[in-house]
């Protein structure tokens, strides 16, 4: 049955979204611990390095670039419920669809163009921290960039399979609608 199939294809498309949730645990611990030992040092001792900042910061960067494709399979992503939630299911899937398929991908393939030229500048000039003791290679925190439209635009391919799965019949994707407060 082709639900079947689309529902198989987004298990396959979602796996690395899924190891990437499950790293962003770790990566959130770091920026806090990293974090607090910033506030501790500066302001306890009064010792502040610049590779240790920005490294604080890298880590942000990780969290919030690689969490976008994470946050979309969670249904965690800004939606406006206002409409949607009347909607029936059917037409919910199909404006899911529709958005993933003409909104999203889109999105992605313009992050990747836009920031191929970018990260491939910095990284032929060995692009570095400008602070002398800051970190090196900072093309690597640039390859985040295309790294988070990468990822996005396969859990986008992986919704539009699963809704694209309900309507050819398979079971409705859970849809997380936030209510209007009483």
């Amino acid at each position: 049955m082709l639900h079947a199939r689309l529902n198989r294809l987004a298990d396959v498309l979602e796996a690395p979204v899924r190891w990437t949730g499950a790293l962003l645990v770790l990566l959130v611990l770091l920026v806090v611990a990293g974090e607090f030992a910033v506030v501790l040092l500066r302001y306890g001792w009064q010792w502040s390095q610049p590779w240790l900042r920005e490294g604080v910061l890298a880590l942000n960067a990780m969290v919030f670039l690689l969490g976008a494709a994470y946050a979309l399979q969670q249904d965690e992503h800004v939606r406006v419920d206002v409409l949607s939630r009347r909607w029936s299911a059917r037409t919910r899937a199909w404006v899911e669809l529709v958005g993933m398929l003409a909104i999203v991908l889109p999105f992605v393939v313009f992050v990747i163009l836009v920031s191929d030229q970018y990260l491939l500048a910095s990284w032929r000039i060995g692009e570095r921290s400008q602070e002398s003791a800051g970190l090196p290679a900072l093309w690597l925190q640039k390859a985040l960039i295309p790294a988070m439209a990468l990822l996005l635009g396969v859990q986008a391919l992986a919704r539009a399979a699963r809704f694209a799965a309900f309507l050819a019949g398979g079971s409705e994707p859970g849809v997380r609608h936030v209510d209007a407060p009483a």
